[in-house]
This record gives structure tokens, C-alpha cells and sequence, in this order.
């Protein structure tokens, strides 16, 4: 991921796209209480919910206009009862107010990812391969070589496959084709919140450009 990042700002130079940026970020789920709202049927009674959790990881964005941008966002969750989670996502946010410094943007990203649940005797776990689909509402603000941005952020997983493992060798795992027409009963659903800080260019153009001030802001 961080080389695609790197290859991405070296093309954005090249290209002379309007600003960049990469940093890192944090974040966490804050509804439901308990994640996810509903587990699989076979794995209810065994399996914990996270009760907490915290998402780290990198974003980065390009800018090929001064309404609208691209962002690439990879994550790595840790959680209560040993829930681990990795994920990557891109998506494209659309300005709806510019004000000087201070944008805010509403977005959407597609992605892929994966997550585990334990039990409570941290042996048995719920394994899960999912497409996350990732709505944003984002406020910005920008000096000339960094941005400081908020996220309020809901999600939805798309399930590409799961399954219920009896303990961490891998051998006793319970999935649609061994002898299960399909694990079902999840509903991976949340709202978040996510705070990052980017590194790179800012800058305005000067008053004839889209985003107003002058070149030296």
C-alpha cells in the first residue's frame, strides 16, 4: 500500500493535480456498542463481540480539480476479545462547501478486507472475507503543506466468504460447502468517526483558481 502511495504522489507532481496529500490516521467505531450488530447463527453464544476498538493506518489524496478528489485509505483494527481486522478502500469525496482554508466533502469508497472474531476462550474464532462499502462526511482544513481532517463515517460489509473455526490450526472449520448450505445471520453494519493529518501540497493558485486566495497561501 505505501508503495502504491509514493508511486501516486510522484505521478501527481507529473501530472500537476491541483493538491496532495498523505498522513496517518486514526479511528474507531462508534455505533453499535457491541460489533457487529448480528453474528452468524453458528457462532452466536460463542463468539464476543467488540465492546472497543481502534483503527490505525494511512490515507492518502489526489486532487484532479479543486471540487472533488481521490482517496486511497488502508487500516489495520485492533479490538476487546483478540478482533483484528485489515482494510483497504478507495472511493472518491465531492466538495459541497469551499470556504478559503476549510472544505467539507461527502464521499463514497469500495474495498476489501478482512476481520476475526474470538471466543471467549480466545481458541475458536469466526474468520471473515468481506467488501466494504464506506460513506464519508468530511471536514478539512488546510494550510499550505498540510490538512488536518475530521471523518464521520458509515460502513457496510458485503460477506465474500466466512467461516467458524474450532481452534487456531485451521483443520476444524465450519463454511458453506462442507456440509453447510451457508453460513448466515451476520449483519456487519456501523458508523465511525476518524481523525488524520496530511503531508504534502496545499497551496492555492491564486484568485482565478477554483479554490480562491492567492499563490503564496
Amino acid at each position: 500500500m505505501i508503495l502504491l502511495l509514493v508511486s501516486l504522489l510522484s505521478q501527481a507532481q507529473a501530472l500537476e493535480l491541483r493538491w496532495w496529500g498523505v498522513g496517518p490516521t486514526v479511528g474507531t467505531v462508534a455505533i453499535p456498542g457491541k460489533y457487529p450488530i448480528a453474528l452468524p447463527t453458528v457462532a452466536q453464544g460463542k463468539v464476543e463481540k467488540v465492546k472497543g476498538d481502534v483503527e490505525i493506518g494511512a490515507q492518502g489524496v489526489l486532487y484532479p480539480s479543486g471540487f472533488g478528489r481521490i482517496f486511497l485509505h488502508g487500516s489495520l483494527g485492533f479490538g476487546t476479545a483478540g478482533y483484528g481486522q485489515q482494510e483497504f478502500t478507495v472511493g472518491w469525496d465531492q466538495a459541497i462547501v469551499k470556504d478559503e482554508e476549510f472544505q467539507l466533502l461527502l464521499g463514497a469508497g469500495i474495498g476489501a478486507g478482512h476481520e476475526r472474531f474470538k471466543d471467549k476462550g480466545e481458541t475458536d474464532y469466526l474468520d471473515v472475507n468481506y467488501f466494504p462499502i464506506r460513506g464519508q462526511l468530511t471536514a478539512l482544513l488546510r494550510d499550505r503543506v498540510r490538512a488536518y481532517q475530521i471523518d464521520i463515517y458509515g460502513f457496510y460489509h458485503i460477506v465474500g466468504g466466512q467461516e467458524y473455526c474450532l481452534s487456531d490450526d485451521d483443520t476444524t472449520c465450519t463454511s458453506a460447502g462442507d456440509g453447510v448450505k451457508k453460513i448466515a445471520g451476520a449483519f456487519y453494519v456501523g458508523l465511525g468517526a476518524e481523525a488524520t493529518i496530511f503531508f504534502g501540497n496545499f497551496r492555492s493558485r491564486g484568485k482565478g483558481s477554483s479554490a480562491g486566495g492567492n499563490k503564496n497561501k
